[in-house]
């Protein structure tokens, strides 16, 4: 009697079995790498009413063997950093400041889409990649996701200092949500992560303005001519500065300043920085000058003039200039 044949039913389930070990290879393989740079956005004047702005970049990579890689649908989630959040904004802080730094982060150039995700308290929304053209970009020569930051301007409370915010927490900060798909159909849902830091340099900084002193109209110089002027100093947030006023195109000295017209006849005058017209106002190398702090608002400040009693000069216009120094 002849023995059954077993061949022709094993070579099926030998096929089937050598099918789904290769299957799972390719679904092992089938894997993404992320890195990402700093978005440094350097010195930042936080006085000015325009924004600050810098570009970082998030490099993807994807392994498929043999490329049989058919699909992938991938969602970049970025939540608020460690600096957290204030005022509607990412937020950056300093160790050596008590002031945060308000900032948000983009996935278009113009600024109008914010990047942001599932997880975490910031909401906004994830970036999708997916497509055939995506594919074939991660799974080659690899993909850049560009990162987009501003600072706005109009932040004058916040002093000078070095910021930073890390994103470094997984999932609350980075995370990224993906499945990748062969072309038996076999998917495979992945998580992965990276980290990278936001950072910013706040540099002191002043703004001056100053009105003009007009003593107006006088017959006699017999008797002082006293007049008032103002002028505006906005520097960042504790910022130590001095406030010095040059000595005119004629003078060589605080009590000596000229006003003089066009024939080149002269008027005498002073400035003080007090009322009583006692304390002269002239350079800080003099040790003349007003001595402030900022506050990242405008601080006022009087100038004093008088013109003291003297020969009067032939009628006409006298005028000088006076130079407005900030040292910060």
């Amino acid at each position: 009697m002849t023995p059954p044949r077993l061949a022709p039913m094993l070579r099926p389930m030998l096929f089937a079995l050598l099918l789904l070990l290769a299957s799972a290879g390719l679904v092992r393989a089938q894997s993404c790498s992320f890195s990402a740079t700093d978005v440094v956005l350097g010195p930042v004047d936080v006085l000015g009413g325009g924004p600050t702005d810098a570009t970082g970049n998030i490099a993807i990579n994807c392994s498929a063997f043999l490329g049989l890689l058919s699909s992938i649908d991938m969602r970049i989630h970025l939540g608020e950093g460690l600096g957290g959040l204030g005022g509607g904004m990412r937020r950056m802080t300093s160790a050596t400041t008590s002031t945060g730094l308000g900032y948000q982060l983009y996935q278009d150039a113009a600024r109008s889409v914010v990047f942001g995700g599932s997880y975490g308290s910031h909401g906004g929304q994830p970036l999708r990649l997916t497509g055939a053209s995506v594919l074939t970009l991660l799974t080659g020569s690899g993909m850049n996701v560009p990162v987009h930051a501003r600072v706005p301007g109009g932040q004058g409370g916040v002093m000078p200092g070095s910021y930073a915010s890390a994103f470094s927490r997984n999932p609350l900060d980075v995370r990224v949500d993906y499945r990748t798909c062969n072309i038996i159909l076999l998917c495979t849902d992945r998580t992965a992560t990276f980290s990278f830091t936001v950072r910013a340099q706040v540099v002191p900084d002043c703004r001056v303005e100053a009105d003009d002193l007009d003593f107006g109209s006088a017959g006699l110089l017999d008797q002082p001519v006293d007049a008032t002027s103002q002028i505006r100093v906005t520097c960042t947030a504790g910022s130590s500065y001095q406030l010095g006023l040059g000595y005119g195109l004629q003078g060589n000295g605080v009590n000596d300043r000229q006003m003089r017209d066009l024939a080149g006849n002269r008027i005498g005058y002073q400035l003080y920085r007090d009322p009583g017209r006692t304390l002269g106002w002239g350079q800080l190398a003099d040790g003349l000058a007003m001595t402030a702090a900022g506050s990242g608002a405008a601080q006022g400040f009087t100038v004093f003039g008088r013109v003291p009693a003297q020969p009067t000069p032939p009628p006409g216009s006298y005028s000088d200039t006076v130079v407005v120094t900030v040292t910060y």
